[in-house]
Parts: structure tokens; sequence; C-alpha cells
């Protein structure tokens, strides 16, 4: 698959440098950047070359011809880019979150649609050992009934004194990095989320712009999740997914997953209690991880004339959890999700 990368700020030039070339399906035939200071730091890494390297999507687009384009920029080039690359007949993998509103992304899919083209999102932490093993084990209903789960997320971003751009969103916690966990609940359990709660805060002298840590009830029908989430926790941090509780009919799932670096699923664990006796999950072998796993699936679904698993269509649900948070943090009251469907 030839792709346009659209976006060379720092994450994108992350996607260049690491996470593209594990992916053997695919070929970046060009790479596109509105700000010439990303464009020139592009360069000078040795990520792209200056007759593949263009200002904006439009140009990208008619100069390679390519048969998909890789959104890594900023939350505010999404929606531009994707539309311009599905409008021209192009399918369309973009980085979380997929689109500022959730209208915003409805109209991407209804244009995807439109276009017969497939359009992702790149909802990595998906691609896991324990996240697969725990949505198996909930799907085959191994413990009877789960009722309740905790989700508990620790770290200090910004402990050095140095603030990087997340720390200058509006909201750093439920948009940038809650979202992951939101988009774990919805995959794992396989059920929509129907109801959140939702309480936000910012200790005043962190270096986050909005609220960093934050509290949730969330509902997915008969199943209540308890979320607790901190990006300036001096407690022992977490994995990137979190640590999750949860309580079955029959026993109790204990796991965690995605750790640092780039061997980060070494972090992974999944431990089963049934009364007095603990067992330790062995864990199935996911090939590609992370970043690598999604840009995989999108590729290889394509090639099989399939939706993949992170379409855009999947994804509103994550997309209106996270909003739906936002807006419950904001009003104070518990916001209903049936109306986004």
């Amino acid at each position: 698959m030839r792709i346009l990368q659209v976006g060379l700020g720092g994450f994108g030039r992350d996607w260049a440098a690491r996470v593209i070339p594990q992916v053997p399906e695919v070929e970046v035939v060009g790479t596109a950047d509105v700000f010439a200071g990303s464009r020139e730091l592009a360069l000078a890494a040795g990520l792209t070359t200056p007759d593949r390297c263009f200002s904006s999507v439009e140009e990208g687009l008619e100069a390679t011809d390519p048969d998909a384009v890789l959104v890594t920029a900023s939350l505010i080039g999404h929606v531009p880019a994707a539309e311009a690359a599905l409008r021209s007949g192009r399918h369309v993998l973009i980085e979380k979150p997929f689109a500022p509103s959730v209208a915003e992304a409805e109209n991407l899919v209804a244009l995807a649609d439109q276009q017969q083209r497939v359009v992702a999102v790149s909802q990595n932490y998906r691609f896991f050992p324990a996240v697969q093993a725990v949505r198996q084990l909930v799907a085959d209903r191994t413990l009877g009934d789960l009722h309740a789960v905790e989700i508990d997320f620790r770290q200090f971003s910004g402990r050095e004194g140095i603030a990087g751009p997340h720390h200058a969103l509006a909201e750093p916690l439920l948009v940038d990095m809650s979202i992951h966990h939101f988009d774990l609940l919805r995959y794992v359990l396989g059920r929509e989320v129907t109801a959140i709660t939702c309480r936000t805060w910012d200790p005043e002298w962190s270096l986050f712009t909005g609220p960093s840590e934050g509290v949730a009830l969330i509902d997915s029908g008969d199943v209540v999740t308890s979320y607790r989430a901190s990006w300036v926790s001096s407690g022992a941090k977490t994995a990137w997914a979190g640590e999750w509780r949860m309580d079955f009919a029959g026993g109790e799932v204990w796991w965690t997953s995605r750790g640092d670096g780039p061997e980060g699923w070494k972090a992974d664990l999944v431990t089963v209690r049934r009364g007095r006796f603990l067992e330790t999950l062995e864990l199935p072998v996911v090939e590609r991880v992370d970043r690598a796993g999604s840009l995989t699936e999108f590729a290889q679904a394509i090639a099989a004339g399939r939706e993949p698993g992170v379409s855009g269509r999947n994804n509103l649900g994550s997309l209106a959890t996270t909003y739906a948070a936002v807006e419950a943090a904001q009003t104070r009251a518990t916001v209903e999700l049936a109306g986004w469907r």
C-alpha cells in the first residue's frame, strides 16, 4: 500500500522513524506538513526527502498518487486532511482522537461510505497481549457474568519541569489520555457505554493548562466501571493502559498492559483469582504491537476488502464516550450516551 503521511511534528516524526518501518505492507511515497519548521526537522532527520515533502495534503496527493493517507497531524488538522484524502478517493488512517466532535467524525464516516473508502483510527492500545487475552476471557464467559470494573491510571508528566504540547491542551486527561482507556473498555467488554458521570481538576502547581486528574463512573449496561486517572500522580506509576480489576460471578481478574519503550508488551500481565487460587495466564503472541498493530490492521483490512476492527464507524463509540466525559465534568451531571447513536 502506497501511503502519504500527513503531519511531521514530533509525534509524526516518531511514526516515521519507529512505527512505519515495522510494517512492510506499506510504502511511504510522500510526506506533508503545513509548517515549514516540521518539514525541515523531518528532512534533517532523514525521514523524508525534498522531492517527496510537501506543504499541503492536496499537493502531496497530486504529486504522489497514494493509495491511502496516514494522518499524524495535531487534532486541528485531522478533519481537513481526512476530508481531502477521502474526496480524492483514498483510504485514511487517523491518529486519535478521530475528530474535535462526534458530529465531525460521523460526517467523515458518511463521506468514506459515499466514496466507498475506509476511514480508520489508530486506537493502538488494543494491540497488546493482555488486552487480547482479557477480551477473549470476557467473551467466553470463563468466569461467568461480569458486574464491576475498576481502572486506575497514574503517571507524572512534567516532573522535570519541562512542558510538552499535551500540557497546553484544553482537556489533556480526558481527550489525550483517557480516550485510550474508554476505547479499551468498549473493546474488552464488547459493550457500548450508556452513561457517564465525571469530575476533573488540576493542581495549581502542575504544568497543565487544563484538568490533569479525574474520576468517573461509567455505565455499560449492567456493568459499572469506576475510573480514576492522574497525569500528576506522585504514586507508583502504572503502565499506560492502567491497572484493571474486573469482578465476575466466578472470580476476579487483575491485568495491566502497555509498558514503556519499544518492548512495552513485556509489561503485560493477567492474573485470575478463583477463591484462594491465583493463576497467571499465558498470553497470546501479538506479532505487531501498539501503533504498528493498528497500521498493520488498516493495511491488511484494505487488502482483504473488509472493514478494519479500528474503523471510524467502530471508533464513534469511543469518541462519544470521551466527549460525554468532558460534558459531564463541565456540567457536573450524568450524561447519557444513547442520543449519539
